[in-house]
């Protein structure tokens, strides 16, 4: 994981200010946008507090930009295929919604915590799932799985957090201590300490 990940400084709330970080990797996830799409409708009330940016992926990017900006969200949030600066999305938001995958997960760990879906169906031995559970788990996330991924079921949940911001600052103090820094280096040792006993 890049270095930078470790040296985002902690995030100050302010009220009537709540930034959302929507994304499912660097080729979307559909399930999301679709759920997020929908939820659009359940957050009206918070429109004068919520600011979303929402990375789609190439596929669903046109529809998703369309479903913005035929709302009441086209003020109030950034619709982008693709992200290039992670470390600063990540910095710029008090929340994200994305898939669990390994990296993500890795680098929410150093972050904040995100709402997560679970996860990709096929992914190799259910490890979203897993990774979205042990995040949970540890109180550093919530998890969403896919098959109770709705637009209403992520809308409450992002309602709650708006309302009680504390839960948010909790996961992410919980997240942080799940975070292995020196995990490149404890890798080597281990690989060198294997080595050596094939000698």
């Amino acid at each position: 994981m890049r270095r930078e990940f470790f040296e985002i400084p902690a995030r100050e709330r302010r009220p009537g200010r709540f930034s959302i970080l929507v994304f499912g990797g660097s080729q979307g996830a559909h399930a999301i946008n679709e759920a997020m799409i929908a939820a659009l409708p359940f957050l009206k009330n918070l429109k004068d507090e919520l600011r979303l940016t929402h990375q789609t992926g190439e596929a669903d990017f046109a529809k998703v930009n369309a479903r913005y900006a035929e709302s009441i969200w086209r003020e109030h949030a950034t619709v982008r295929k693709y992200i290039d600066n992670m470390v600063e999305a990540f910095a710029e938001v008090d929340l994200v919604i994305c898939r669990a995958g390994a990296t993500t997960t890795a680098e929410l760990n150093r972050r904040r915590q995100g709402v997560g879906n679970d996860s990709f169906p096929l992914a190799a031995d259910d490890h979203q799932r897993k990774n979205a559970e042990a995040l949970e788990a540890a109180g550093a996330g919530k998890m969403i799985l896919q098959q109770d991924l709705s637009g209403e079921r992520l809308a409450q949940e992002i309602t709650t957090l708006v309302h009680e911001p504390e839960k948010i600052s909790t996961m992410e103090q919980a997240a942080r201590k799940l975070a292995r820094g020196d995990a490149a280096a404890a890798v080597v040792e281990m690989v060198e300490k294997l080595v050596g006993n094939d000698k």
